[in-house]
């Protein structure tokens, strides 16, 4: 993918953002937000469940206890993503904003509802009661929030991009060591591909052709649509 194509995209992600946080806005403002005491190890990803909305991948035990009882919750939170020292693999995990904290939305002010759910310890309270946070006061936390799961994003894309990058360098390398010596310079290192194979046996033909394949996925790839999140 050409570099002004990349940026463009990235540009029209920008507005996306932008417009993300105005829905979340109008989601927070006009209702009534408590917040609530979330017990230690609550606040983990659930376990992934088959087909579940994409508005609740990575949702939390807490976040899923409540929803589960009808309850509306806001945790904010932003994805993090790390490699495994030992086998390389990538690991994603959605982390607390707040850590020990979740909003939920009563509108029949029903606390004791909220209360009996699993995981939830007590309401962050002063001596009139349960501190009720506006929308407004949730709408600037929301807008760090997006603002983390943008930055995620970014870093994402480049990693992606500089591992299909290396991908496609070793492919090509892998190929020239197969291809017979003597190749000209106008000739393109696929084309050259396609025109050996004829003469190779048919276990090479099939290593070859595989080689091929990958190395079209590779340099197909747009990277920017497949990795975004929504949580």
């Amino acid at each position: 993918m050409k570099m002004a194509e990349a940026e463009e995209q990235i540009r029209d992600k920008d507005a996306e953002f932008r417009e993300m946080i105005t829905r979340r806005r109008r989601r927070l403002v006009g209702n009534d937000w408590y917040a609530i005491r979330a017990a230690p190890g609550t606040q983990r990803m659930a376990r992934y469940v088959e087909g579940a909305p994409i508005n609740r991948v990575g949702e939390s035990i807490i976040e899923r206890n409540l929803r589960n009882e009808g309850i509306s919750v806001y945790m904010p939170a932003y994805w993090y993503e790390s490699i495994h020292h030992r086998t390389r693999k990538v690991i994603q995990r959605r982390l607390p904003l707040l850590v020990g904290y979740a909003f939920v939305n009563l509108e029949n002010l029903n606390f004791e509802k909220v209360r009996d759910v699993d995981g939830v310890v007590c309401f962050l309270r002063s001596e009139l009661g349960p501190i009720r946070f506006s929308g407004d006061d949730l709408s600037i936390i929301a807008a760090e929030e997006l603002s983390r799961r943008q930055e995620f994003r970014r870093e994402r894309i480049t990693r992606i991009q500089s591992e299909t990058a290396g991908q496609v360098m070793q492919l090509r390398g892998n190929l020239r060591k197969i291809l017979p010596k003597g190749r000209g310079n106008r000739i393109n290192l696929k084309d050259q591909a396609l025109i050996a194979i004829k003469g190779m046996k048919p276990e090479m033909q099939s290593k070859v052709m595989g080689m091929l394949l990958q190395l079209e996925q590779l340099e197909a790839y747009e990277g920017l649509e497949t990795i975004d999140r929504v949580a």
